[in-house]
Parts: C-alpha cells; structure tokens; sequence
C-alpha cells in the first residue's frame, strides 16, 4: 500500500541584483513545507509567460515564450524541455516516498534533487548522508512504515545534537558509552528509551559495517540500563465512556479533526488495532454483515479477523457514505496529528486526575505526576483494548489472535493493571 502525498509545483522567474536576466526556479509546496530548486536556468523577465488570460480565465502557462533564446544561448523548447524534466523527476520523487510510505523532509527532497541537477556541489559523503540512504534502503527493503521512519529521524536528530560532525570512529564501543550518557545528560531521556535509541544507532551501524562504510568494535558495547517494569495506561470503562459520549460542536471542532481522532482511537480501544493499521484499513476489508474486519497487519505481516463490538460497528456505519483517500473507511490523520489531538480531547472530556509514572534515568528513580490527558496517545486504544478483553476474562491466547501478538510476555504488563478485576472474581466466591 501507498500514500499520496498532496503537492503542488510551480514555476518562476527570481530577478537577480545587477543582472538583466532572471533565475528561474521551481517553488515546491506539500503538507505545510515549501522550498525553492534552483534550475541553472536564466531568462530574461519579458520572454517569460507566468499566465494568460482566457474567456477572462487566468490560466498558468510558466514556460519561456516561443522563439526566444536565453543569454546562455538555449531555445524556448530546450528550456521548457529542461523544466518538464526537472518537474517530472520532482514529481516521481513523491511517487517514490509515496510508495515508501514516508514523507520527506525539505532538506532530503532538496539533497535528491540537487544530486541529479545542480552542478559543482561536491557529493561527499558523511556520517549522515550514510544515515540518509540507510533509512531509504533500508526503508524500502523491510517496508517500514511512517512511524519508523519518524522513529529513525528521531534518531538522526539526537546524533546531529551529540556531534554535527559525528563520524564512525566516535561510536566505537567507547564512544557509546559516551553518548550514552549524553542521552540521560543532554537529551533527558529515561533509561528505557535510551536503550531504544542504542538499538536504533547498532542497527544503523550493523548496515553500515555490512555496506562498507566502518569497520570499528561497536558490538562490543553491551551495556543495558536498568529499566522499572512498563507502566501499562489504559482507560477503565469509566474513562472510556467520557471519550464515547463526549459531544462536539463547531465551536470546539471547527473542522471535525478532533472529532475524528475521537472517533478513530474509539475504534482502536474496541478493536485493538494500532494506528497504522487504522490508517491502512480499507472498505473492502470491512463485512457489515458478518460484521467483522479482517486486515493484514502491518507490523506483523499477519491476517487477522476480528469481530467488531457495536461500537466499533457504529463508528464504522457513521463515515460509511463519505469518500476517503485510498478507499479508507475512517477519516484516520497522520500519527502524530492524532497523539497531540487525543490529548486536547481527553482534556475536554476531563481526564484530569493526577496520574504518576515511574522511570529510570541513569541510577536514578523518577517519579512524574501529570494530568491523565498529558499520557494519552493513540497507541492507548490498543492498550485499552487489551486491558478490557482480559479483565472481561478473556483467555490470552483469544486476545493475542486479535492482537496479532505472537508471545505470550507481551500479555504480562497487563496482569498488574488488572487489579479491581481480580478483586472482582474474589468477591463473586462470596
């Protein structure tokens, strides 16, 4: 599957000081991003049509008139055949990261291009022109999806922060130690995530050994930090029922995203689906007959089917007339769209309660309190999800083939949260 990524690319002229002739540039526009290519192309502004106007219609042209020549000595046809080229290789970049699911940055739309068309830039290659091409390889070759890529840029960003001039030699085994510590001292992160960041750097670095770009002792470094036991958030029933039945209005929602991401996480919390598989979750794939989904799962290349409560069934027959993207069923956002809107939601339905988590940083316990809404994500559907259908006595093995889990270690952080229902069970001996 693939996404679109809505863009638009114009053409124009850019007049340069003390010169008769102008640059002419393609000024590319996509999901709230806009950047400039320079084309090596002049013309002079007079023997350039931006638009014309038709039946009192302006229609773009932006193209060199006919019979004109530019100071360079090139047609109006070599010209206009130069940016056709240059606008189609733009347009097959987005093709590409479409198909990769994944949405550029200027800054890496900028570096492709200007490697096929801007002459005289020395095509060096560093630590991190390396990590460009792993993400896009690699990204293509285990099909990653938009969180994984935001994961590794994630990465990049906190190795670009530790050395803008980072190289192989500096993440030897030593070197990780070092900007191990730079992730708990400069980057305040928490011990679990720290090891998550190390597991992405190696996976860089074991491409990288494996492509020959270093050969250094990284694998030694074995360290693992000492992590609390996962604090699973999950909504109660009660919590849950605030987010079904809170009612939204144009004043709150002007233009229905919240409403959305409210309806979309609903899904989530009485399917168990993550977010990219929301978000891949098609028509076709949705039987309101049998009244059931039955989807592959992205993450784990696996066909579940799951039974859809009325809940879920409800939100699905809500947007069942309306035209999605890619024949989705839901009106689904980006992922990080949908984490900063189920905290504005949560907020208006008044998860507010003091809810306190523990973590390791370094050898030191934490302890932070915030709001309940602050910790809300989308990934807490599926949390939900699986709390209820085990605290509801559902075996493990029944979630875990919903879930599309394969080991049953992933069920165990669950068990602590399931407290008021042990009681429960209890109570009913009576």
């Amino acid at each position: 599957m693939s996404i679109t990524i809505t863009h638009r690319i114009n053409r124009g002229i850019v007049v340069r000081d003390g010169r008769t002739d102008c640059q002419i540039r393609l000024r590319v526009s996509y999901r709230g991003n806009r950047l400039d290519l320079y084309t090596g192309l002049l013309i002079e502004p007079e023997k350039w049509i931006d638009a014309v106007v038709v039946d009192g219609k302006k229609t773009p042209v932006q193209q060199v008139k006919k019979g004109c020549k530019s100071s360079q000595g090139y047609t109006a046809t070599q010209i206009n055949n130069a940016l056709d080229e240059r606008v189609q290789y733009v347009e097959k970049l987005f093709e590409e990261y479409g198909e990769l699911e994944y949405v550029p940055t200027p800054d890496e739309l900028r570096d492709r291009y200007n490697d096929r068309f801007v002459p005289g830039i020395e095509k060096k290659e560093t630590f991190f022109t390396i990590f460009d091409q792993f993400m896009l390889r690699q990204g293509k070759d285990a099909s990653w999806q938009s969180n994984t890529y935001q994961k590794f840029r994630t990465v990049k960003k906190h190795l670009q922060d530790y050395d803008p001039n980072l190289t192989f030699q500096r993440l030897d085994a030593e070197g990780l130690v070092k900007y191990r510590d730079f992730l708990w001292e400069s980057e305040g992160l928490n011990n679990a995530s720290t090891n998550k960041q190390l597991d992405f750097v190696k996976q860089f670095l074991l491409w990288a050994e494996k492509n020959g770009y270093h050969k250094t002792n990284y694998k030694e470094f074995k360290a693992k930090m000492k992590t609390l036991e996962k604090d699973v958030f999950a909504l109660n029933d009660e919590d849950l029922e605030k987010i079904v039945g809170f009612q939204f209005n144009d004043t709150l929602d002007k233009y229905h995203t919240l409403e959305y991401t409210r309806d979309c996480f609903v899904f989530s919390c009485y399917t168990g689906l993550r977010h990219s598989d929301v978000y891949r979750l098609t028509r076709p794939q949705v039987d309101f007959n049998d009244k059931t989904i039955a989807i592959p799962v992205k993450k784990t290349r696996d066909f579940v089917k799951i039974p859809l409560h009325d809940t879920a069934l409800a939100i699905l027959e809500k947007y069942k007339d309306e035209i999605f993207d890619n024949d989705r069923a839901l009106p689904i956002l980006t992922d990080q769209k949908c984490n900063v809107n189920i905290k504005t939601v949560g907020l208006l339905c008044g998860l507010t309660e003091p809810r306190t988590i523990h973590k390791m940083v370094g050898t030191k316990e934490i302890t932070e309190t915030k709001p309940m809404y602050k910790y809300l994500s989308f990934h807490c559907g599926r949390r939900t999800f699986i709390s209820r259908m085990l605290s509801g006595g559902a075996a493990p093995s029944v979630v875990m083939s919903m879930t599309g889990h394969k080991k049953y270690e992933a069920m165990k952080p669950y068990v602590r949260i399931m407290d008021p229902a042990k009681r429960e069970a209890i109570e009913r001996l009576k």
